[in-house]
């Protein structure tokens, strides 16, 4: 007979001492475990029935309420099924945060000198009162020295225009329609600049191969600043992305929790780093997305994403991002996953912004991967350095989609099938398209390498095909 280990033969002790008169006591190990319909109930689902519903006030929209213990007087309680978590469990609390590009309006050096003393010249509508300015101003006269009235007066014009547009613009196409201008050079090179990026040639960035004929051009951002804002948190659960680059997250997470009372101001942090902007062929990505194969691909997809959103509290507020998200997203990830392997950051350092913005005016299609820390990491070169081999470096990341080791599960994911987060996304998992979800704008959601490069499951519905 095999010998019990210490701990059952107190178990079983315990058991039989509490076990009444004429009822027998149970077995070893299973404890005083409950028995529904002649089958033992796990401790995990006993544990779920003795939770029960929520006794504290019901949830206001917007914010969750200060008391925990239910006070008649204060309305109906919230009644909601409880649900267990770890104290000390990281995604219980996730943070909302605003990230946006610093965009100089400063162009040249002349208009670098007027922005920094608009408040002296921005009043001034002629030459007249320009001259008038610049007397009743030593720190203006003496840095404009040298130049003209007149140049001056149409900086201090084009600082008023530019200024106006880039606060009316949402953030996302402001930074698209600076980046994608075309212009050889995109802010000043100083050591203060916010922003500094150079249109290249083709042929700088290797970009002269027929597989990658949607990216119409490449711009190396030497110098960026990126700026976060923290403006409040959700529990348990992460409110939706704002995908389309204007500030409708703020509407949708109406669940969520602000940082105080009121707020009179709100914490942000400055990064400092480089990356690279890729601006994608609008007329190859409509012929592309027009395509049968694709066509068949984006209606999976979709219904999927109307699965999920049937599920959602504001899914009147909710937008499908479209298949040239898609696709971008999903190539940004292999691009950074490769890129990783030789510019010598870890690729949890790498952070992807994504430009699929389609509206009455235009559709703009590009993506931005850069670095940017607090510190002198974000300033190395190692992004800028990799350019020159950028052609050969996309190549082997289309290559890598291709087959993945998850196969043929990861390539014949249907979204409709499921009605989580799951519905969101086509071929991808861990092995092929997920990163870390510092890197990711969307959570690692809304990716399909079927979009990107042919599979096992799909070979037509792919961009970059070489055609």
């Amino acid at each position: 007979m095999a010998r019990r280990a210490p701990n059952q033969i107190r178990s079983v002790v315990r058991d039989r001492r509490s076990a009444p008169p004429g009822r027998p006591a149970p077995a070893a190990g299973l404890g005083r475990q409950p028995v529904v319909g002649g089958v033992p109930v796990h401790p995990v689902a006993r544990a779920d029935q003795r939770r029960g519903l929520c006794r504290g006030p019901a949830r206001r929209a917007g914010g969750f309420p200060r008391a925990i213990a239910a006070d008649p007087g204060r309305g109906a309680s919230c009644r909601t099924r409880r649900r267990r978590t770890l104290c000390d469990r990281e995604p219980v609390y996730f943070p909302q945060v605003l990230t946006v590009i610093s965009l100089p309006a400063a162009e040249d050096e002349l208009t670098r000198l007027v922005e920094q003393h608009m408040d002296a010249l921005g009043w001034t509508d002629n030459a007249g009162e320009v001259a008038a300015a610049r007397r009743s101003n030593p720190a203006a006269r003496a840095a404009l020295e040298g130049w003209d009235d007149e140049a001056v007066l149409g900086r201090v014009r084009q600082l008023r225009l530019t200024g106006h547009q880039n606060v009316a613009k949402a953030p996302k196409v402001a930074e698209y329609d600076l980046l994608a201008s075309g212009l050889a050079e995109v802010g000043s090179d100083a050591p203060d600049a916010r922003l500094h990026a150079r249109t290249l040639e083709r042929t700088e960035w290797d970009g002269e191969r027929a597989r990658l004929a949607p990216i119409a051009a490449a711009v190396a951002v030497h110098r960026l600043r990126e700026i976060s804002c923290l403006y409040g948190f959700t529990r348990f659960e992460a409110a939706p992305t704002a995908i389309d680059g204007n500030l409708e997250e703020l509407y949708l997470a109406v669940e969520g929790a602000a940082l105080a009372a009121e707020l009179d101001w709100l914490p942000a942090v400055e990064q400092l780093g480089e990356g690279l902007f890729l601006r994608f062929d609008v007329d190859r990505l409509k012929a592309w997305i027009a395509r049968e194969e694709a066509t068949r691909r984006l209606d999976a997809l979709h219904d999927g994403y109307e699965r999920w959103r049937a599920g959602q509290p504001y899914a009147d507020k909710l937008q499908f991002p479209g298949l040239g998200y898609y696709a971008i997203h999903s190539f940004s990830h292999a691009l950074m996953n490769e890129i990783a392997l030789d510019c010598g950051y870890p690729a949890s350092a790498l952070k992807e912004r994504i430009y699929a913005l389609v509206d009455a005016e235009a559709e703009r299609f590009g993506l931005l991967l850069y670095t940017a820390s607090t510190g002198a990491q974000g300033t190395l070169g190692g992004l800028i350095a990799v350019l020159p081999r950028l052609g050969a470096i996309a190549e082997r990341a289309l290559d890598k989609l291709a087959l993945c080791s998850g196969d043929p599960i990861c390539a014949e994911h249907d979204p409709d099938a499921h009605a989580d987060d799951r519905a969101l996304s086509g071929a991808a998992c861990h092995a092929c398209l997920l990163v870390a979800e510092t890197s990711c704008e969307a959570r690692n959601l809304y990716l399909d390498r079927a979009l990107v490069s042919a599979t096992v499951s799909v070979t037509g519905a792919a961009l970059f095909n070489g055609g």
